[in-house]
Parts: C-alpha cells; sequence; structure tokens
C-alpha cells in the first residue's frame, strides 16, 4: 500500500510544474528560491485591528435601544394592570 501511495505522489509530482523546483541545484531552484526572496525583503501592509476602541454615543446603540423598548413594553403592562381596578373579587350569591 506504501508502494502505491507513493507512486502516485511520484506521478503526480512529475506532471505538475512542482517536479523542477524539486530538482536541489538545479537554475529554476535558483530562480525561485530568488524570488522568494524578492517578496520577502518588500515591506508587507501593516494591518492595525483595535477592537479595545471605546466611545461613541451609548444612546444610539442597538443594544440600549432594544433594552430601553422593553422597559417600555413592561411599564405600559404594569400601568394596563393598575388602571383596570386592582382585581376586585366577583362574590356570586346562590
Amino acid at each position: 500500500m506504501r508502494h502505491l501511495i507513493l507512486a502516485t505522489a511520484l506521478l503526480a509530482l512529475l506532471t505538475t510544474n512542482i517536479a523542477p523546483v524539486l530538482a536541489f541545484g538545479s537554475s529554476s531552484t535558483m530562480a525561485v528560491v530568488a524570488a522568494a526572496q524578492q517578496s520577502a525583503d518588500q515591506p508587507s501592509a501593516k494591518v492595525d485591528i483595535d477592537i479595545h476602541r471605546g466611545g461613541g454615543n451609548w444612546w444610539a446603540s442597538p443594544e440600549w435601544i432594544a433594552i430601553g423598548a422593553l422597559g417600555v413594553v413592561v411599564l405600559l403592562i404594569l400601568l394596563v394592570i393598575v388602571s383596570r381596578g386592582g382585581g376586585g373579587t366577583t362574590i356570586v350569591r346562590e
């Protein structure tokens, strides 16, 4: 089984463009190494991700708007319950 895997890998290397790179000491290998060194010497773009920046208007935050809306709904429900008369009892006489 190992021989089959090795033969398949070798066949894949020979049929692709990777085979010349694996030939150590060839001129194509030197060209690849030189190209890699040139790209490594160039400065890369610096990306600064700052997730700890603060500030902003807290009242414009969607979370606080949702909390405020839920608070208004609960307050309205409590006002409706209180305005209905306090839950008087009904006495049924027979």
